[in-house]
């Protein structure tokens, strides 16, 4: 690159020269536009605080200036303050206008009254006694007027003007009337109050800004997508025109992560946001624009409702085995399929399929768990994934799928060896009535144990060909059959071996159950007794027989029961009928379920049935009736009553009377023979005997014989008087 030249020096420099001079025009234009003559302008008041950026520029100029304290302020000024600046202006009249930050105002004096352009911003106000301000904002146009008072309290006003145009005034001290010039109407401000300037000239009360959070504090959010709405809710009051939702990861909201503006008392957040913990407060904005209340920090946090994970089988394991099968079909396994997931999800949707997209699904399944089995898989390649639900039905992503090949393999294995009987033939015969301790209570059967295997089955049948068999799984290589029935039975044993292979059956054994003899207990002698023989019962008993369905009972009067009477019992015993007297042999058999015997005849017992007509009364013989006796002393009158005996009579009881009715008995006895001899001393006159016949096995009496009397004398009674 050549050099600058003479001539391009000197135009560069003449440009640098220029651009400084507008530069300076540009920061003071008071060359270009000359200050009026300020001796012409009408002084209003002077700068009585200023600082930092405050401007001050007339209507006549263009350029504003800054305003320095005991600057004057004349007829039309308008005063500026920036960011953070300030300042006071002292009219003639006394009255004191603060202008606070970032506020623009005009100033003017007609016919003796200070009138007031508020452009926006804030003021404060301290009016002279007895002094009054006129404020104009837009279109509207009110006046404030100090009242006279007599104490020190100077009347102190605060005006608010938004860029909206509203404005608000606020009476700090003093008294001062509010007047409406449209409507002439006058108003006492209050004090301490906002007041709203209406667009009729009107005004009314600002409300206090109050806000109360519906929103729970320490709420957890799960987003199943990431763009799912965080509803938030409010209840606001008073001067309210807008609020803002702000989001921090600080308790200080040092650094705002979101920032939402509303006019509802509600708002969703549709925002991403980072899963983790958050605050958020909710801040109220004024029709002016300024803040007004400001919540409390609040808790929060966003969780992501993700997939579960699966764990096992890893991604495109390798799972080889070699499976102990026989046909080669059966080769396929189950896998178990574990996974991890977030302490929301409470119910899982899992799937295995054949190929990567899921179009060919093999198993659709269901579980709370977090592990799931998969069904009998043959060799091959398979995907799996996972998807959760909360409790509130909410479904979260599909897990990432996992691919796993299952390598399977038989492996041959040899049957186990054929079990050897050790005992064929076994015989047994079943325990009746009492058993005895040492007595064996079911047949035995063993065999000789067979190495690799887990068990053994056993079979027993009616018939060899084993058409229809009992099945019984052992695990010792012996064992008592506890469900044994009378008869010849036949069984065999096969070996069970660990992958699943059975031997060759043992040789065909069998077993003999026999059943013990019957014993038939005595039988009691039946003695009838009566007009005619008739049928008469008898019980009969014996002993219990197991498996018996019934019992067949024979009756005979020949011992070899040439033409025996059959009678079939359900029990071991009842009542057996004889049909006429006699002497007759019993003897019982055990009938099996096809009412075949199934013991021989027990023993026999002998029954007798006696039979008798009932006794009758015994004829009276001596003394005959009436008689007359005469004793010839005074000793014992040895006198001998006598009867005609009585077929079946075992004994006879006499009884004698001095009385007809026999209501009193000087003897009475029981005799075996058929006369009785008196002994004893008994009274003179008339004397009553009678008898009857008794049999002591039955129990029986016949009635009494007709009564005979006779009378005794003795021979002092000369008269033989009765």
């Amino acid at each position: 690159m050549s050099r600058f030249g003479r001539t391009e020096k000197m135009i560069f420099t003449g440009a640098l020269l220029v651009l400084m001079v507008f530069s300076y025009f540009l920061y003071d234009d008071s060359l270009l536009f000359p200050k009026s003559n300020t001796g012409e302008l009408e002084l209003i008041g002077s700068v009585a605080i200023s600082q930092n950026d405050v401007r001050r520029k007339n209507l006549d100029t263009f350029s504003w200036l800054p305003a320095s304290r005991k600057d004057n302020v004349f007829q039309n000024d308008s005063i500026f303050t920036g960011d953070r600046s300030e300042a006071t202006i002292q009219l003639q009249d006394g009255t004191q206008i603060r202008i606070e930050p970032n506020s623009l105002i005009t100033l003017n004096l007609k016919n003796g009254q200070m009138n007031l352009d508020l452009r926006y911003g804030n003021l404060v106000g301290e009016l002279a006694q007895g002094s009054s301000l006129t404020i104009k904002s837009g279109t509207e146009e009110f006046k404030l007027e100090g009242s006279p008072t007599n104490t020190q309290e100077k009347p102190k006003i605060k005006f608010n003007k938004a860029h909206s145009g509203t404005v608000d005034l606020k009476l700090l001290s003093g008294d001062v009337k509010y007047i409406d010039k449209k409507k002439q109407a006058v108003k006492e401000l209050p004090k301490n109050a906002v007041v709203a300037v209406k667009k009729d000239g009107d005004i009314k009360p600002v409300e206090k800004p109050t806000l109360l959070v519906k929103t729970p504090d320490n709420m957890n959010w799960l987003r199943v997508n990431p763009d799912d709405p965080l509803p938030f809710e409010w209840q606001g009051k008073g001067d309210i025109a807008r609020y803002e939702l702000e989001v921090s990861p600080n308790e200080d909201f040092s650094s705002v992560a979101l920032s939402k503006m509303t006019n509802e008392q509600r708002v969703a957040v549709t925002e991403p946001l980072q899963p983790g913990p958050y605050f958020w407060r909710l801040k109220t904005y004024d029709r002016n624009g300024e803040v007004g209340v400001v919540s409390p920090a609040q808790r929060m946090s966003i969780t992501h409702l993700a997939g579960p994970q699966i764990v096992t089988p890893v991604q495109a394991a390798q799972i080889n085995l070699e499976l102990k099968v026989k046909p080669q079909e059966e080769l396929a396994t189950t896998t178990e399929v574990q996974w991890k997931a977030m302490a929301q999800l409470k119910h899982f949707t899992w799937q295995i399929a054949a190929d990567p997209e899921f179009q060919q699904i093999i198993k659709d399944g269901q579980t709370d768990s977090l592990a799931a089995v998969t069904p009998r898989l043959p060799s091959g390649t398979y995907w799996v994934r996972v998807q959760g639900q909360t409790a509130g039905n909410n479904v979260s992503p599909w897990s990432e799928p996992v691919s796993f090949t299952l390598n399977l393999a038989a492996h041959k294995e040899e049957r186990p060896n054929r079990p050897v009987l050790i005992t064929k033939q076994v015989d047994f015969k079943a325990p009746t009535g009492e058993r005895n301790p040492a007595s064996p209570e079911a047949p035995k059967l063993a065999w000789k144990p067979v190495l690799r295997s887990k068990g053994y089955q056993l079979q027993i049948s009616k018939d060899i060909s084993f058409a229809e068999v009992e099945k019984y799984d052992i695990t010792q290589n012996q064992v008592a059959w506890s469900q044994f029935r009378p008869g010849k039975h036949y069984y065999r044993v096969q070996a069970k071996g660990i992958n699943g292979l059975n031997s060759e059956f043992s040789e065909v054994g069998t077993i003999d159950v026999s059943v013990g003899g019957l014993t038939l207990n005595p039988l009691k002698t039946i003695n009838a007794v009566g007009q005619a023989p008739g049928p008469k019962e008898t019980p009969i008993s014996w002993s219990e027989v197991p498996f018996a369905k019934s019992y067949l009972v024979q009756v005979d009067k020949s011992k070899e029961f040439t033409a025996p009477q059959q009678l079939e019992y359900s029990a071991t015993g009842g009542n057996l009928t004889l049909q006429d007297p006699g002497t007759y042999v019993v003897r019982v058999q055990a009938l099996d379920e096809a009412n075949k015997p199934l013991t021989d005849f027990s023993n026999i017992q002998e029954v007798m049935y006696t039979f008798r007509t009932p006794l009758v009364a015994p004829p009276l013989m001596e003394p005959f009736n009436n008689a007359s006796i005469f004793l010839q002393t005074e000793m014992e009158p040895f006198i001998w009553l006598e009867w005609k005996k009585v077929e079946g009579a075992t004994s006879y009881r006499i009884e004698i009377s001095d009385k007809p009715d026999f209501s009193r008995t000087l003897i009475a006895k029981s005799l075996a023979g058929n006369r009785f001899l008196i002994k004893e001393k008994v009274p003179l006159g008339k004397i009553y005997w009678r008898v009857r016949a008794e049999a002591k096995g039955d129990a029986e009496m016949s009635e009494w014989a007709e009564k005979r009397e006779f009378t005794l004398y003795h021979q002092k009674n000369e008269t033989f008087v009765k």
